[in-house]
């Protein structure tokens, strides 16, 4: 099994994390530079440590009995590695049971969990800074009186109400071609465990694109373009996908310095190159 590979951070989305396992022993990295490393003990204990990777090579925490990871730490391939989670755990449309939003992805089968709670949450708690331009357009030809419900709570009360009131979720198992065998799951019929879906079945990114009105289509496009840096960091994109997520992470400049490490190509560098040296005067002077 290949030590060196990628995968998504879901529940909510925090983007890809690059990772190095030896088995006893792992390695994480969110920017391909400092690497969290957990190894087990004899114990069954952890033990963690952080290192740092510069030019002139790496600074080792003490790691005992890991040579294995050491070795694969000096020596790991240039990132960003193959992203390898391919089973994943869609919330299913409540009217197409087609795949909806992606609610969390696995690496190994045997990892793939009961589902209990199948609510998507768009952000961590603490992140209160989503704004979508397609609702502040709604909210200035439609002023709200009283207090306005914020984006993030529209956006997910919107696609949680497409999964209910009994809402389903199965997992799929991605196969090269892009299509799913799907899995086990909740509320799932018994006909679909082990159907076959194609590979537009499932939503490229991370919700489905297809909304009865503008105004939602919008939104999730509008939630897509505010993580689109870590997006972009994501393989096998369309060319016109990868190209609309490049404008808009360039828009949020220093989202886009912290996960330029991570993206495997881009269409327009100079136009990232500008971007990125915005972001670094931004960061020296602390806007």
């Amino acid at each position: 099994m290949n030590p060196y590979y990628g995968v998504r951070r879901l529940g909510p989305y925090l983007g890809v994390i690059q990772v190095i396992d030896v088995g006893d022993a792992c390695a994480y990295s969110t920017n391909g530079r400092t690497w969290r490393v957990r190894q087990q003990t004899a114990s069954g204990r952890f033990r963690w440590g952080v290192t740092h990777e510069t030019e002139e090579g790496m600074d080792h925490p003490r790691i005992v009995n890991a040579d294995a990871l050491v070795d694969a730490l000096k020596n790991h391939p240039p990132v960003p590695f193959p992203i390898r989670d391919r089973y994943e755990l869609w919330l299913l449309d409540k009217k197409t049971r087609a795949p909806l939003v992606l609610l969390k992805t696995r690496y190994l089968s045997l990892e793939m969990d009961e589902v209990g709670d199948p609510h998507w949450r768009p952000f961590l708690l603490t992140d209160t800074g989503f704004v979508s331009p397609t609702l502040e357009e709604k909210e200035r030809r439609h002023p709200v009186r009283g207090w306005k419900t914020p984006h993030r709570d529209q956006l997910e009360s919107q696609v949680n109400m497409a999964s209910r009131p009994l809402p389903a979720a199965q997992w799929f198992e991605r196969q090269s071609d892009g299509s799913g065998v799907g899995r086990q799951g909740l509320r799932l019929a018994e006909e679909e465990v082990g159907r076959v879906l194609a590979v537009d079945t499932f939503p490229e990114l991370l919700i489905s694109d297809s909304w009865p009105d503008e105004v939602q289509r919008g939104l999730v496009d509008d939630y897509h373009d505010w993580y689109a840096a870590p997006l972009l960091a994501h393989q096998n994109l369309r060319y016109e996908t990868r190209a609309r997520l490049e404008q808009a992470a360039c828009r949020r400049p220093q989202s886009l310095l912290t996960w330029y490490p991570l993206i495997p190509e881009f269409i327009d560098e100079d136009a990232v190159q500008v971007a990125l040296v915005s972001a670094k005067l931004m960061n020296a002077s602390g806007a």
